[in-house]
């Protein structure tokens, strides 16, 4: 099947729910409000995903693996298409960040591939960026690797990297999680971050923390299709 058909799919499944939010103005009985007609076709697509991914994220556990929500889902989709939605898990000082955008690209696999690869590694220039700018110092990112793991049958691909850095005199340690789910044409990212000192700790409830987010995005699809006649 197509990326394009398979989008095209998506934008009927989509349109099938009802009181769904645009950016735009409110999808009424599932339709376009007249407002939001005059977006291109991509615009409509992203717009529809991006509705998605934030009751997706929304979704997720208010608790996982100990690390509790600390604020609302971010929307940083209004500010920049494609950026998605995030939210933010803590236990004191560790903190956990959820991302879950797109950036209006459309055919994924649930595979890591190249273009995950390079994803990654412009998530891991922000760290360049932050030490360029003064705030981190000694920042070393270690290998990338990829690791699966299967669920309920359902086999999970994701790519991890840790990052060592310095900030205000303190040495921390971020850890970053890549996977993908096709069915919400969206990344999905994970970011531990938090003292070295606590490296032992929070490394324990990592594969954890994982497994219960792609998990919970998997069901969340699952259920938004449509189900069959019985």
């Amino acid at each position: 099947m197509t990326t394009v058909f398979k989008v095209l799919c998506f934008v009927l499944l989509l349109s099938s729910c009802v009181n769904t939010r645009t950016q735009d103005g409110d999808l009424i009985n599932g339709e376009m409000p007249a407002k939001a007609s005059s977006l291109s076709l991509r615009d409509k697509v992203q717009t529809l995903v991006a509705n998605t991914q934030e009751m997706a994220i929304s979704s997720l556990p208010g608790e996982i693996s100990d690390f509790k929500t600390t604020e609302p889902v971010a929307d940083r989709e209004k500010n920049q298409r494609g950026a998605g939605f995030t939210r933010v898990y803590a236990i004191d000082d560790a903190v956990v960040t959820v991302f879950v955008y797109n950036n209006q690209e459309f055919g994924m696999t649930d595979e890591i591939t190249l273009v995950e690869e390079g994803l990654m590694e412009k998530h891991l220039q922000e760290f360049q960026s932050m030490q360029d700018s003064g705030l981190y110092t000694n920042v070393k990112p270690g290998n990338k690797k990829v690791r699966e793991f299967r669920w309920r049958g359902i086999k999970y691909q994701v790519l991890e990297v840790d990052v060592n850095f310095t900030q205000r005199d303190e040495a921390k340690r971020s850890f970053l999680v890549l996977g993908v789910n096709k069915e919400l044409m969206s990344y999905v990212r994970i970011r531990f971050t938090y003292p070295k000192s606590r490296q032992s700790e929070i490394s324990s409830k990592q594969n954890v923390f994982t497994r219960i987010v792609l998990v919970a995005l998997n069901d969340f699809a699952e259920a938004q299709k449509p189900k069959s006649a019985e």
